[in-house]
């Protein structure tokens, strides 16, 4: 803080009563001036945004899968929600995500060209700087404790397959949005009340729980630590259906055999399921746009 003072003042010094003291005031604004740049400069930079973004709104019904392409300049969303959008931009789960319904049934497609000189990696916080600036998301973190099935490596260790290399003349894989929020291959699921199946050609075991959950009464966390891309090819009894499309709650349909548990699915890949607690940090929102701005 800057205080007025004379330049000249008339102190009582021993001996010397009348002294008059010259006091120079420079390197004291110099320091005080110093300290302000300090402060300036602590301040968090500014998140890497889109140089330029068009957003639409697509018919719901459409389609419940989500897709996406990523090239050095440009990158696609279709058949987009806001809490798919959320939870890739944020690098969280749909369980973390407490937000009004209407965030799961609304569907946009996103076309945004990253400036020069920007990485992929940067893609989930341009998305981040979009949703904060164009649906005025805003958010708060707080810790919910809940109970989880954890995935685990059985006594006799994994027994993942692989991905197989690709081959030149081989096919395109669709693309989805990962959940670190960039493009990996697809994962498809389908089947009925009592029987559900996820496909996945090439996935992490994270990318796994995420799909599973979709079909269990609570959330399904990796604890395995396994690292890596697998093939995986999952059937199992659903406790949850509200993501299978066109399938009557309450109305299993008659199967020949019954699917097996999720936790014993799991087996044929040396994986196995526990029931625990845990401490979820969930993302709060606390004001979002349910139609963007303009483009």
């Amino acid at each position: 803080m800057f205080v007025d003072q004379p330049a000249h003042t008339k102190p009582k010094c021993a001996g010397h009563p009348e002294a008059i003291v010259l006091l120079d005031m420079r390197p004291t604004i110099c320091l005080l001036l110093a300290g302000c740049s300090v402060a300036f400069a602590q301040q968090p930079p500014a998140k890497p945004a889109f140089e330029v973004a068009t957003v639409k709104p697509v018919d719901p019904t459409s389609s419940i899968l989500v897709g996406m392409s990523a090239d050095p300049s440009i990158v696609r969303y279709r058949n987009l929600t806001l809490r798919d959008a959320i939870r890739g931009a944020y690098k969280i789960r749909d369980f973390q995500i407490v937000g009004p319904d209407w965030m799961s049934t609304v569907r946009f497609e996103v076309d945004a060209k990253l400036p020069p000189g920007a990485s992929t990696d940067q893609i989930p916080e341009m998305f981040q700087s979009l949703l904060e600036e164009r649906f005025k998301l805003t958010f708060r973190r707080e810790t919910k404790e809940m109970q989880v099935f954890a995935l685990l490596v059985g006594k006799d260790g994994p027994k993942l397959k692989a991905v197989e290399k690709k081959t030149d003349n081989q096919p395109e894989q669709p693309m989805a949005m990962g959940t670190d929020g960039k493009p990996r291959s697809m994962v498809m699921f389908g089947g009925s009340a009592s029987a559900v199946t996820i496909t996945a050609p090439s996935a992490s075991l994270l990318t796994l729980v995420g799909v599973t959950s979709r079909f269990t009464s609570r959330p399904v966390v990796d604890e395995t630590g396994i690292l890596g891309e697998y093939d995986f090819s999952l059937t199992f009894a659903p406790e949850d259906i509200t993501s299978l499309p066109g399938v009557p709650p309450g109305n299993p349909a008659v199967a020949s055999e019954p699917a097996p548990t999720l936790s014993e699915a799991v087996k044929k890949y040396g994986l196995r399921i526990e029931s625990r607690k845990a401490s979820i940090d969930m993302f709060v929102l606390t004001h979002i746009e349910k139609t963007p701005t303009e483009n």
